[in-house]
């Protein structure tokens, strides 16, 4: 059945068994929810402590990964099998170090469900969105983190993601090009109308980028917490940033008493 929302994750759990046999469990009951972008996009974060269950959430919503309950839904449908629909950017993000930028951009376009296959002039204007014109022939194994992650955003921009999901990218970066790649997201998801789920143990940057926020407690993770963001009061120095920020600690403080945070 059709809904409103773009994403809906109906009670996922997902267990884990250790080299001795035990089971433990990762994730307990996540329910949310993100609705269909507007005009500017959406970007969504998931902030939680550290050793959470995040990544292995980011994966069952990709389908990497299979929940041992629940279900991942797109606009409505169970999403179980990865087509490109939903993309997953690692904290480090890969790509294939014998291919060049424009190999690695076509390679996610051929086996994704984009029906605009072979379209030179949309992967040039994806090329130049994500600042990578004039390195359509580098080979991304001689760069940067920070040029190997504009391939990512590229790639999920040209297999015609609904859903970019990026995964604590930030950790190593220094401040300058933690900058540049924050705006970069954002200018992304406002040009191409773009969803974003963003996970992260930072609370700053969650609340300096997001419009939406999901509190993951510490594991078994369960989200315990939403949060809208009013941009308009957002400034990086205003009062309402850190109002928000200290509401969040807060909040971690009352529901995992000693959360350990990045």
């Amino acid at each position: 059945m059709k809904t409103g929302n773009l994403l809906e994750i109906k009670d996922v759990s997902k267990f884990f068994h250790g080299s001795a046999g035990a089971k433990y469990q990762v994730l307990e009951k996540i329910n949310l929810s993100i609705e269909k972008p507007t005009t500017g996009g959406i970007f969504a974060s998931i902030i939680s402590p550290l050793d959470s269950g995040k990544s292995t959430l980011m994966k069952i919503i990709s389908a990497i990964e299979k929940p041992s309950a629940g279900e991942v839904l797109i606009e409505g449908n169970i999403y179980n099998k990865p087509d490109g629909t939903v993309v997953y950017i690692p904290e480090k993000p890969s790509s294939f170090p014998w291919m060049n930028v424009k190999q690695n951009i076509e390679f996610a376009i051929e086996v994704s469900k984009n029906p605009n296959k072979k379209n030179n002039t949309k992967i040039d204007e994806i090329i130049s969105a994500v600042g990578l014109t004039g390195y359509e022939d580098h080979f991304p194994h001689e760069k940067s983190f920070g040029f190997r992650f504009r391939i990512s955003l590229a790639r999920a921009l040209a297999a015609g993601a609904k859903i970019i999901l990026i995964d604590d990218p930030f950790k190593s970066l220094h401040r300058e090009t933690k900058n540049e790649i924050i705006q970069l997201i954002k200018n992304l998801s406002t040009i191409y109308n773009q969803a974003i789920l963003f996970s992260t143990s930072n609370i700053n940057e969650a609340v300096l980028i997001s419009d939406k926020i999901f509190l993951l407690s510490h594991r078994p993770g369960r989200i315990f917490k939403e949060i809208e963001i009013d941009c308009t009061k957002r400034d990086e120095q205003s009062e309402y940033i850190a109002s928000v920020k200290n509401e969040i600690e807060k909040l971690f403080q009352n529901h995992d008493k000693i959360p350990s945070f990045a």
